[in-house]
């Protein structure tokens, strides 16, 4: 029996022998030192306090509404629309209360005003873009993951705010949600022209430092 055989009859035994092949399997409920873990933390926490929250909003200047990203699928690009259960105040009792918290601030999302010629959109990838404002033109901080999400969010911060041409762009580091969006915001014709630059480190170093 060759290799190659070998494996795709491993795959489909695998295939035929795999529960989830015949369907979904039902999920499992919380374990009950899950259950009484989450309860006894939600007790220590001052969940009444909404100050995280104030600070979430400050600068908000306006977003589009579940900061739908269309694409040319039938699937949405980004869409926040999925999590609106966390708009329960009350956490599941299978979440861990705080990290639910946290996940609600994260799902705020629009254009915020950081401080003067500093703007930052947020929840319109996993990542945010920020936005410098120059006299001439504009320094785009990270691009997000994806051309749509790029796109968008410059689209909604051309909407509250003069349009200046994009004319530095920089990767604050080598992860792919802080670059992979470029050609939303730039061309590659702009760069080649020189209208544009794009800063980036020229090569990752994972050397620790001695």
């Amino acid at each position: 029996m060759s290799n190659t055989y070998s494996a795709a009859a491993i795959a489909v035994i695998i295939a035929v022998g795999c529960p989830a092949a015949h369907g979904q399997i039902a999920p499992k409920g919380p374990e009950p030192a899950t259950l009484k873990a989450n309860a006894e933390l939600a007790k220590t926490l001052p969940f009444a306090n909404r100050q995280d929250f104030d600070d979430a909003m400050r600068g908000f200047i306006g977003t589009t509404p579940d900061a739908l990203v269309t694409g040319s699928g039938p699937r949405p690009v980004w869409s926040m629309k999925p999590y609106d259960f966390l708009k329960q105040n009350e956490a599941a009792d299978s979440v861990n209360p705080s990290l639910w918290r946290q996940a609600q601030l994260n799902a705020i999302h629009g254009l915020f005003k950081v401080t003067e010629r500093v703007y930052q959109v947020r929840g319109f990838d996993i990542s945010n873009m920020t936005i410098v404002e120059g006299d001439t033109s504009l320094i785009v901080i990270d691009v997000l993951l994806t051309t749509e999400t790029a796109r968008a969010a410059l689209e909604l911060y051309y909407q509250h705010r003069p349009k200046k041409p994009v004319g530095t762009v920089i990767y604050s580091h080598s992860h792919g949600d802080h670059f992979g969006g470029v050609k939303g915001v730039i061309g590659e014709a702009d760069v080649a022209a020189g209208e544009v630059q794009v800063l980036a480190r020229a090569k990752a170093s994972w050397r620790v430092p001695r």
